[in-house]
């Protein structure tokens, strides 16, 4: 399963030239993420282009553009996306100067935030919940509202989010594109497998296993899938799945419960995919983890 896309890239050989033209005392980078800004003649970073932010992996090796990114979105009036930014910093491993640093400044502006805010900034942080870092060749995503965690070897974008809540009950949808590690460097938008996770909170503890699992099925449906057990635990269940299609794709998918917390997770990619990255996906889901709700 691949998912391309290329305008982006179009879209520079146009604009990238015009901006050069305006702001011949900046310079040009591109760092290792894949980031672009511009330094001026002072040596601070100017991002020209706010666009829609993707909720792509923060990291050491590109720190000095996240806080400076954070930065500019809060400026712009987007400050649930600067937060979550500013949190993912936070999350980081703390292994040098230059990301300690960062650290502390990312703590004085959420602090800022939530003094000017006051009571208002506990809804912004939780619409924030999203915290994603790489580091070591791998992705690490953190949902602090919905309370789970995984790693993933390579690269992870997230495709699409989606949040719903009510007085007693809250939804959040997540959806990943996938990088196995040997295609993590690769330009584009093409993706290894995807990865989509959909949690709930309810205001009661959940019943059992079996209650969560006839509740998923009843809002994603069955799909014609053909399903064999691969793992089943008091706290959770994981499957095997193929289509009768062809070309097919195969995944596996789990659902796990723990308190007032249900969630279901899928990674999914084309038969031949699977054969090649089925080792990795089972290692992802195997790590996903949940965490107990703190009092």
């Amino acid at each position: 399963m691949k998912i391309s896309g290329n305008i982006v890239r179009v879209l520079l050989l146009f604009v990238l030239p015009a901006l050069l033209g305006q702001m011949p005392d900046w310079k040009y980078f591109k760092d290792r993420q894949g980031n672009t800004y511009f330094l001026d003649r002072a040596g601070k970073i100017r991002i020209t282009n706010l666009k829609r932010y993707g909720y792509r992996p923060v990291s050491a090796s590109g720190i000095d553009y996240y806080i400076e990114y954070a930065t500019s979105l809060i400026q712009e009036h987007r400050p649930l996306e600067g937060i979550s930014v500013l949190k993912s910093i936070c999350a980081l491993p703390s292994d040098n100067n230059r990301v300690l640093q960062a650290q502390v400044r990312a703590t004085e502006i959420l602090n800022t935030l939530k003094k000017k805010n006051g009571p208002r900034y506990s809804a912004m942080n939780e619409s924030a919940s999203l915290i994603i870092f790489s580091n070591d060749g791998a992705t690490t995503v953190i949902n602090d509202l919905m309370r789970y965690t995984f790693q993933a070897p390579g690269r992870i974008d997230v495709v699409r989010k989606r949040d719903r809540a009510g007085s007693e009950y809250r939804y959040s949808g997540i959806q990943f594109g996938a990088r196995a590690s040997r295609n993590a460097a690769a330009p584009g938008d093409a993706y290894d497998f995807l990865i989509a996770v959909d949690s709930e909170k309810f205001s009661v503890p959940i019943r059992d296993l079996s209650h969560a699992v006839e509740q998923w099925r009843g809002n994603v449906g069955d799909q014609g899938l053909t399903r064999q057990v691969l793992e089943q635990k008091d706290d959770r269940v994981i499957y095997l799945f193929r289509s009768g299609d062809r070309p097919g794709y195969t995944g596996i998918e789990g659902i796990y419960v723990i308190g007032c917390y249900s969630h279901y997770v899928r990674l999914i990619a084309s038969d031949s995919g699977y054969r090649e990255d089925g080792g990795i996906m089972r290692k992802i889901i195997g790590g996903f983890r949940t965490v107990t709700e703190r009092r």
